[in-house]
C-alpha cells in the first residue's frame, strides 16, 4: 500500500472480519527487568487472536539501515494470545524500521490469514528517548511541486493583466504563449485580461466610495456623514408672491370648487400663447421657469387689482417705516383678515415715470385686521368729505422695511407736478413657490426573487433549483429567497425640496429661505401590488421606521439624479414583488428660480377673466444643494459644534444662536440644593426683551443644558445715563453742520451707511465698563472740531455716580447703559452738546 492517510480506519474493518493484522508494537525500554535488556524484546500486537496459526522467526522480518537478527519469537504474553514477543540480538539505532508478517523466509508476501495492508508497521528503538518533536507523524497532504514563475500582484488594467498571463504561460506552456494576436490561446487571455480589468475597476470603484476625500458619489458622502449625525443639505425652492388681475370678479362655478386649486402652474413668457391656458406640461417645460400655487384661492376680485391709498385730504404723503397700518381709498368688503396685500411703486416720485420706478419699493404684508364697516354695518366714510374708505392692518413681522411714498411733487425740472398715486396696493396676491409637477410617472416593477440560499448548501442557486433542494434533500426545510434589489429612479430632475407653509404665516416668513432641517422631498409614491393602491410617504431617512411604515427616502446624486430606496422589513417595509409605483413630484430647485419681479407672465388654467399674471417680488429663498465639496469641507467639522452647555462661556455662544439676541451674560449661583445659570439677554437694536423672547431663550437652552442644573432667563436692568460733551468749533466754520455730524456720530440708531451710531443699542453690554477715550476721539476726528472734552458723564440724576475723575463708569452684571437722547423720555438716557466758536 502506497497510500499515507489522516484517518485510519483499515483497523476496525479487520476487526469485523476473519483476516488479522499488525495492530500496533512497543518497544520494551524503561520498563525491562535487566539494564541489558532494553530495547531487545518487542511486543507485536495482533488486531485478531490468531487462533490455530503460529508464527515464528520465519515468519518475521525486521527492515532497517542497520536491523538487527531477530533471537527468538514468543507467542502470546501474560494469557493475551494476540501479542508476539519478539527478542532481537542488540538494540537498534535512531533510524526507522519496520517490522513486517511474511509467509515464510523464502516468501516476503503476507500470509493468507494476514491483511496485506496491516502486514507491516513502522517504528522507532528510541520511541522513549528525549526528542524535542512531536511523535505522530504530520498528516499534511504535500504541496504539488509548481514552476516559480513571478506574479505581478500590482496588476490592475488590461494590459498588465495581459503582460502577466502570457509571462506565466511562456512558462507553463511555452507552446501556447505565441503572443500573435490571431491565436486562440491569446484571444483567451485576451478575454480573461478585459474581464480582470472590470473587476479591477469594480474593486477601485467600491474602495473609493469609502473614503470621505475620495468618494466619487454624492450618495457615498451622505450616509458616510449620516453616521457623524451630519444632515446633507438637498437644496430649497425659491418662492415669491404672485398677482392675479382680473376684469370681472371670479367666483367657484360650484359649490366645494376653487378658482385656482393648490398647485396650478405659472410660469414665465412663452412665445405666442394666451395669458391663460389649459395645463399642458410638455408647454410648461419650455418656459424658462415653472412655480405652483401654494395654496387654494377661493375668489377673485376685480376691485383688488389696484388700491390707492387715502391721504385725508393731505399731499405729499408717505408711510414711515415700521408702519403696520393705512387707510385704503374706497370700499372694500371682500378684503379680510389673513389675505396678503402688495405695496407697489408705480412711477418715479422725483419724474412721475414708470421707468424711475423703484423695483426695491415692494413689500407684501399679511392682514391682521379690516375694517370696511362703520357699528351700524354701513360701509366706513370720512366724516369731513364723506367718501368711502377701509382700515387695514397688518402684521408685526411684516413691518415696512422702507419709507413708503404715497404722494409726492415733482422736481423743478419737471414743473412741480402733483403726483398721486406713487404707491398702490394690490390685491389677489398668492404665494407660489418654483416647482412643476409630474405626475402619472410608472416606475419599473417590484422584481420577483430568482435566487434563493439553497438550505444545507451555502450557495446562491435560482429560486426553482432551491425549492428542489429544499423538498428532495434537505427534508422540510424551505429555501431562502435572496431579495433583489429595487431602486428605481426618477425620469426628470432636480428634484423638488420645499418647506411645509404654514398658512397665515407672515410674509417675511414664507419668503426667508428655511434652514435644511425644514425642508423636505416633494414626492409620493402609490403602490399597486394587485389587492389595493396604498400610499407610500417620503421621509428623510429610515432610523425612525419600523417594519410596518409604508415609507421610503430619496438619495440624490451629483448630477441630480434621483434614486428611491425602499425598507428592508426591519426599518420600514419592503415592497412585495411585481408591485408597481406611481411617482408624483415636483421637478426645480435651488437658485435656477431666482426670477426677477414681473417675469410671471402665463396662468396654466383657462380662466378668461385673468387678465394680468405677474410676481410682486422677485423669486427669493431658494439654495443650491450642497456640492460634494461642500460635504467634505463642512462634515468633519460637525464635532465642533458646540452641543451642550457646561461653562458660561457655553451658554453664552449657545445663546447667541437665537435670532434677536445679540449677547447673553451667564452667572452660576448655587441656589441651595443644585446650581442655577442666570441667564441675562441683550436683545439686537432694542433695549426691551418681551415675554416671548425670554421664552425662545429658555426652551432653546434645554437642549443643551446639563442635567441637575436650572437655567433662569431675566431682563437686564438699563441703567440712563447723563453725558455733556463741550466742543469748540473751528472759526468760521458752520456750528449748525458741526452740531449735526456730531449728533449724526452720537447717535442712538443705525447710520445711513449701516454704521452704528455711538449710542446704538448694540454698543453695551452688560456689566460692562464703560471707557470716555473712545467717544473722545470719535468727536475729535469730526470735521470742524478743534478740541473736546466731557464735561458730565453719570448716572441719570445722581451726582455721586461721576464717572470724569476715572474716566469711566462701572456697572453691574445685571446693568447696561442706556442713552436714547431723546427729548421727550430724559430718563431714558440724555446726551447734551455744548459748542463754543464757529459762526
Amino acid at each position: 500500500m502506497i497510500y499515507f492517510c489522516c484517518d485510519q480506519r483499515r483497523r476496525e474493518a479487520v476487526r469485523q472480519s476473519d483476516l488479522n493484522g499488525i495492530d500496533f508494537v512497543e518497544v520494551i525500554d524503561r520498563e525491562a527487568a535487566l539494564e541489558t535488556d532494553r530495547q531487545r524484546f518487542l511486543h507485536l500486537y495482533l488486531v485478531n487472536d490468531p487462533a490455530a496459526f503460529v508464527y515464528t522467526i520465519d515468519n518475521i522480518r525486521i527492515e532497517g539501515p542497520n536491523a538487527s537478527e531477530i533471537v527468538n519469537v514468543t507467542m502470546g504474553l501474560d494469557g493475551q494470545t494476540n501479542v508476539l514477543v519478539i527478542e532481537v540480538a542488540e538494540p537498534g539505532d535512531f533510524s526507522p524500521y519496520t517490522i513486517n508478517i511474511v509467509t515464510s523466509a523464502l516468501n516476503p508476501l503476507p500470509p493468507p490469514e494476514i491483511d496485506p495492508a496491516l502486514a507491516s508497521v513502522g517504528f522507532s528503538f528510541k520511541v522513549e528517548c528525549p526528542s524535542p518533536f512531536d511523535c505522530q507523524s504530520s498528516c499534511d497532504c504535500p504541496e504539488p511541486e509548481t514552476l516559480d514563475t513571478e506574479i505581478d500582484y500590482t496588476a490592475r488594467d488590461f494590459y498588465s493583466f495581459r503582460r502577466m498571463m502570457l509571462d506565466r504561460l511562456s512558462v507553463t506552456a511555452p507552446s501556447a504563449a505565441t503572443g500573435h494576436p490571431a491565436d486562440l490561446s491569446t484571444a483567451l487571455v485576451e478575454v480573461l485580461a478585459y474581464t480582470a480589468d472590470q473587476l479591477a475597476y469594480q474593486q477601485d470603484a467600491a474602495t473609493t466610495e469609502a473614503y470621505l476625500n475620495k468618494a466619487r458619489s454624492r450618495i457615498s458622502l451622505k450616509r458616510m456623514t449620516r453616521l457623524v449625525d451630519y444632515s446633507v443639505d438637498e437644496g430649497c425652492n425659491a418662492r415669491c408672491f404672485c398677482h392675479f388681475a382680473v376684469s370681472a370678479d371670479v367666483h367657484p362655478i360650484a359649490p366645494a370648487t376653487l378658482v385656482i386649486p393648490q398647485g396650478s402652474a405659472v410660469c414665465t413668457q412663452l412665445s405666442e400663447q394666451p395669458r391663460t391656458f389649459a395645463r399642458d406640461d410638455a408647454l410648461l417645460a419650455q418656459s424658462g421657469a415653472v412655480y405652483e400655487t401654494c395654496h387654494d384661492v377661493s375668489a377673485l376680485f376685480s376691485l383688488h387689482n389696484e388700491i390707492t391709498f387715502y391721504t385725508w385730504s393731505d399731499a405729499r404723503c408717505y408711510l414711515p417705516k415700521g408702519a403696520i397700518s393705512a387707510t385704503l381709498d374706497g370700499h372694500f368688503p371682500d378684503l379680510e383678515a389673513g389675505m396678503y396685500l402688495a405695496f407697489e411703486e408705480i412711477m418715479g416720485a422725483r419724474s412721475g415715470s414708470q421707468a424711475d420706478r423703484q423695483l426695491s419699493q415692494r413689500q407684501v404684508v399679511l392682514l391682521t385686521q379690516v375694517q370696511a364697516f362703520d357699528a351700524d354695518g354701513e360701509p366706513l366714510l370720512d366724516p369731513v368729505t364723506e367718501l368711502p374708505i377701509t382700515e387695514v392692518n397688518w402684521h408685526g413681522a411684516d413691518a415696512l422695511r422702507f419709507p413708503m411714498c404715497i404722494s409726492s411733487e415733482t422736481s423743478i425740472e419737471e414743473g412741480r407736478r402733483y403726483l398721486e398715486p406713487v404707491t398702490v396696493a394690490r390685491g389677489n396676491m398668492v404665494l407660489v413657490d418654483h416647482g412643476q409637477t409630474i405626475s402619472g410617472e410608472r416606475l419599473p416593477e417590484v422584481p420577483l426573487p430568482t435566487l434563493s440560499w439553497a438550505p444545507g448548501q451555502g450557495m446562491q442557486v435560482d429560486s426553482a433549483k432551491g425549492a428542489s433542494c429544499a423538498e428532495a434533500n434537505c427534508e422540510q426545510e424551505q429555501a431562502e429567497t435572496i431579495t433583489p434589489r429595487y431602486q428605481p429612479t426618477l425620469v426628470n430632475r432636480p428634484l423638488t425640496f420645499s418647506p411645509d407653509y404654514t398658512l397665515g404665516a407672515p410674509a417675511t416668513e414664507l419668503l426667508k429661505t428655511p434652514s435644511p432641517s425644514e425642508t423636505f422631498a416633494s414626492v409620493s409614491l402609490d403602490a399597486d401590488d394587485g389587492v389595493e393602491v396604498r400610499p407610500y410617504h417620503v421621509v428623510r431617512d429610515m432610523l425612525a421606521a419600523d417594519d410596518s411604515s409604508l415609507v421610503f427616502t430619496t438619495e440624490i446624486e451629483r448630477d441630480g439624479t434621483v434614486s428611491l430606496r425602499f425598507g428592508d422589513n426591519v426599518y420600514g417595509r419592503r415592497p412585495l414583488p411585481e408591485t408597481q409605483f406611481t411617482a408624483t413630484y415636483r421637478v426645480g430647485v435651488g437658485s435656477a428660480g431666482h426670477i426677477g419681479a414681473d417675469k410671471l407672465y402665463h396662468l396654466a388654467l383657462p380662466i378668461p377673466e385673468v387678465t394680468e399674471v405677474r410676481n410682486i417680488t422677485p423669486g427669493e429663498g431658494g439654495r443650491n444643494p450642497e456640492t460634494n465639496a461642500q460635504i467634505r469641507k463642512r462634515a468633519p467639522f460637525l464635532f465642533k459644534t458646540q452641543e451642550r452647555a457646561v461653562t458660561r462661556d457655553d451658554y453664552q455662544t449657545l445663546g447667541r444662536r437665537v435670532a434677536g439676541i445679540q449677547d447673553v451674560s451667564c452667572a452660576y449661583i448655587h441656589t441651595g440644593s443644585w446650581m442655577t445659570t442666570f441667564a441675562l439677554p441683550d436683545p439686537d437694536d432694542r433695549v426691551e426683551v418681551s415675554d416671548t423672547l425670554r421664552t425662545t431663550l429658555r426652551d432653546h437652552y434645554e437642549k443643551f443644558r446639563l442635567a441637575a442644573h436650572d437655567v433662569e432667563v431675566s431682563s437686564p436692568v438699563y441703567v440712563p445715563l447723563e453725558v455733556t460733551l463741550h466742543v469748540c468749533v473751528a472759526p468760521n466754520t458752520s456750528k449748525s453742520h458741526v452740531r449735526q455730524r456730531l449728533l449724526n456720530l452720537f447717535s442712538p440708531n443705525r447710520l445711513p451707511d449701516g454704521a452704528l451710531g455711538l449710542l446704538h443699542p448694540n454698543r453695551f453690554r452688560a456689566g460692562e465698563t464703560l471707557h470716555l477715550s473712545p467717544w473722545l476721539a470719535a468727536a475729535q476726528n469730526v470735521e470742524g472740531v478743534i478740541a473736546a472734552k466731557v464735561t458730565r458723564f453719570r448716572r441719570f440724576g445722581d451726582p455721586r455716580t461721576s464717572g470724569l475723575v476715572d474716566r469711566k463708569l462701572e456697572f453691574g452684571r445685571t446693568e447696561i447703559a442706556r442713552i436714547d437722547n431723546d427729548i421727550s423720555h430724559p430718563g431714558n438716557g440724555v446726551f447734551i452738546l455744548d459748542m463754543d466758536g464757529g459762526r
